[in-house]
């Protein structure tokens, strides 16, 4: 299934009308597989009701879907961020809900992690609830402002990411040194994001994640490196027509 849609997404830019006329171009950058993954549960979320509002009467659902279309696509650094959050920032709150005005989060400098960051907590850069530190790598420090309860959560084993990670300094190596990244680059780092997001998304949490309560934690806002978005470089590399007639 991820393969099928890893194919999707590599041609959905070349194929025709009539080779798309039996897709849902909409969710082309979605699979259900990923929905339906034990990890990608939905969290509830609570907010208030306008820009001066009050607490809204009930909670609203806030799924990894959701949370890909807002990104701009689904990645290994938003599944990683949505694991990691949806199991910590929970432990808030005594009913499990998310309170979205209540929240400082911490992570590092990453198009994946601060979209997902402040879209699942309500934290924001501008509100100084969003911390930026590069030293974080791929964890999370969250904080419930009102009582300063605070978590921090990390991968307990980051060896699945040794290929992918490789693969994309391997990329960025070619682009600082002005070499040529071709299709044939981008499809082999692509399928190895798709390979770590099914590891994380289907390896039990206690197993994948270390969460840990931080006991007198002082909140400090700090940004790191604010600069240009990784995401877009290679908006422009042509792709490889590879359909199955």
């Amino acid at each position: 299934m991820f393969g099928k849609f890893l194919l999707v997404v590599l041609t959905a830019g070349v194929l025709s009308a009539h080779e798309t006329a039996h897709l849902n171009i909409d969710d082309a950058f979605y699979e259900n597989v990923v929905k339906n993954a034990p990890n990608a549960k939905p969290v509830r979320v609570r907010d208030t009701d306008s820009a001066l509002g009050r607490y809204n009467l009930y909670p609203k659902t806030l799924d990894i879907k959701t949370l890909a279309r807002a990104h701009g696509h689904l990645c290994d650094g938003l599944v990683l961020a949505y694991v990691e959050l949806s199991n910590t920032l929970p432990r808030l709150f005594d009913d499990g809900v998310i309170d979205r005005t209540d929240i400082r989060v911490v992570a590092k400098n990453s198009p994946c992690l601060v979209d997902t960051s402040a879209l699942m907590s309500g934290a924001r850069i501008n509100h100084k609830t969003l911390s930026l530190d590069n030293s974080l790598g791929g964890s999370f420090i969250v904080q419930r402002i009102s009582t300063g309860k605070t978590y921090k959560v990390s991968l307990a084993d980051k060896s699945f990411l040794k290929a992918l990670k490789t693969k994309e300094e391997e990329i960025k190596t070619k682009q600082k040194t002005h070499q040529k990244v071709t299709p044939k680059d981008i499809d082999e780092v692509e399928a190895l994001a798709f390979k770590a997001m099914k590891h994380m998304l289907t390896t039990g949490p206690k197993k994948l994640l270390k969460i840990t309560e931080l006991k007198n934690y002082r909140y400090r806002f700090r940004i790191d490196d604010i600069g240009s978005r990784s995401d877009v470089l290679n908006k422009n590399v042509g792709r490889e027509r590879n359909i199955s007639k």
